[in-house]
């Protein structure tokens, strides 16, 4: 919901938080904060829009007529009906409002509100929940199965039903930094009748808002919460079976990353002559909690850190999970391993295959989140016109960890079934005497993962994956 950033985590539900779901519901969503913007153009789409400036009426916008707002050195410029007027906040109030930049051309429904950020504009949508949800669940999750998208639409409310209040212009941002979000153009028939069969709907747990995290593949089990982030153990967030994913691209991958460039990444981010690492402690699931570093000023890092590590270097898509076996080949370590995200929660492709098994979304949000429940509130505004399904929903879903477009997967793709031949759990390879790779004793009864311990090769050779594949966006959860 890329560093992890798990904000909402131990916020208590309050009276404010439950009524983010009611009738008149509104998420402020801070817009295009990566692209530094110094100015941009609104327009309303049908009817007119009001605009404000410090608060007070300036004036109406008609169909047709765009207000041009711009940071200046003292604050904000706004220009329309021929005219000039400078404030410190600008807002423009309509139904549906066309917003356009240097780079984007998209739709928001209710209010964009303008402010100063630095020497650029901060740009926030007051939007409507069930239009926001909407949005989400076709930029989070995007696969036309109702069911599965239902379960999604109830995560991306509760967890901006949690973070209201988060900040004092907005409560979330449009990116992967908290959930994706474009508007209410990018949205299809699925995404629409999900947000509106669901409207008003969060999941509880005693009376309080659940921490919604969702992420691409589990790989076939999920993770406590815990053993993958500092904290208490949550009792709804605990590691179960996820044979489901098994229609995940990712469910099973191999990669390969230069030792030399691994290597070298470690000793700048933790000191020392870093000369390998091997594998300390795994958790129930098989995702490695701790790794040593051979030869570091470190002597432990978590596997979460050694992810990151590795993907600022080699790449987002190298080190898909923390579930994985590794081995060293010539000049490179060789990842084996299973899933994509940090694994607490709900797996976005468990979700599509639950749907398509015939589970409904209870079924599915009770599955990942053992003891929750999904109550519902007071209602929903029905969705704007403008909201409902577009017929040139995006092709693309930006990737889980960098927030790059990658295309969309053909359908053929996002069904198949990994063989059954292929969907246990990699065990460790025994290299032989030479190579290198420490083999560790089981812990746990399980096998550990091989440790590789040799010095690197003075040849740095690319980053390759053996196989091509595409998950769904998830929320900032990497």
């Amino acid at each position: 919901m890329r560093s992890v950033r798990y904000a909402c985590l131990g916020l208590l539900l309050s009276s404010a938080a439950l009524a983010q779901t009611s009738a008149d519901a509104t998420v402020r969503v801070r817009l295009l904060s990566r692209q530094s913007l110094t100015e941009a153009r609104v327009e309303p789409v049908s009817g007119s829009a009001r605009v404000r400036v410090d608060g007070s009426d300036a004036g109406w916008l008609s169909v047709g007529e765009t207000a041009t707002v711009t940071r200046t050195g003292s604050g904000l410029r706004v220009r329309f009906g021929g005219a000039d007027q400078t404030g410190r906040t600008v807002r423009v109030e309509g139904e549906t409002l066309r917003f356009r930049s240097a780079s984007t051309d998209r739709h928001y429904p209710g209010t964009l509100a303008f402010g100063a950020s630095g020497s650029h504009l901060e740009i926030v949508n007051h939007a409507p929940m069930e239009p926001y949800v909407a949005s989400v669940v076709q930029s989070e999750f995007g696969f036309d199965v109702l069911e599965g998208a239902k379960a999604q639409a109830v995560l991306a409310r509760t967890y901006a039903a949690r973070r209201a209040g988060a900040h004092a212009t907005y409560d979330l941002d449009d990116h992967n930094g908290s959930q994706v979000y474009r508007g209410v153009g990018a949205t299809s028939a699925t995404s629409t009748r999900a947000a509106m069969e669901t409207r008003g709907e969060v999941l509880t747990y005693h009376g309080e808002l659940a921490d919604a995290y969702y992420y691409s593949s589990s790989g076939g089990h999920t993770a406590d919460n815990d053993a993958v982030w500092n904290g208490a153990p949550i009792p709804y967030l605990r590691a179960v079976p996820d044979p489901y994913d098994e229609v995940a691209p990712d469910f099973r991958w191999r990669t390969t990353a230069s030792r030399q460039t691994v290597l070298s990444a470690l000793q700048r981010q933790y000191g020392g002559d870093i000369q390998g690492v091997e594998v300390l402690r795994r958790s129930r699931s098989n995702r490695i909690l701790t790794m040593r570093l051979i030869g570091g000023r470190t002597e432990t890092i978590t596997g979460a850190q050694f992810r990151r590590t590795v993907n600022s270097v080699a790449g987002a898509r190298v080190v898909r999970s923390t579930r994985f076996d590794l081995s060293v080949e010539g000049g490179n370590y060789v990842f084996e391993g299973s899933g994509f995200g940090h694994g607490v929660g709900m797996s976005q492709y468990g979700a599509l295959g639950q749907a398509r098994a015939g589970r409904t979304y209870r079924d599915i949000l009770a599955h990942y989140f053992v003891g929750t429940e999904v109550r519902s509130g007071s209602g929903a505004s029905p969705l704007p016109s403008a909201a409902r399904p577009s017929p040139s929903s995006p092709e693309v879903l930006a990737d889980a960890s960098s927030g790059a477009a990658i295309p969309r997967q053909p359908s053929a793709l996002r069904t198949r079934y990994v063989p059954a031949t292929a969907r246990r759990w990699p065990t460790p390879r025994h290299i032989a005497h030479g190579s290198g790779v420490r083999e560790r004793p089981a812990i746990d009864g399980r096998p550990s993962t091989p440790a590789a311990s040799a010095v690197p090769s003075a040849a740095s050779s690319p980053v390759t994956e053996t196989e091509e594949s595409v998950t769904p966006q998830r929320r900032a959860a990497w």
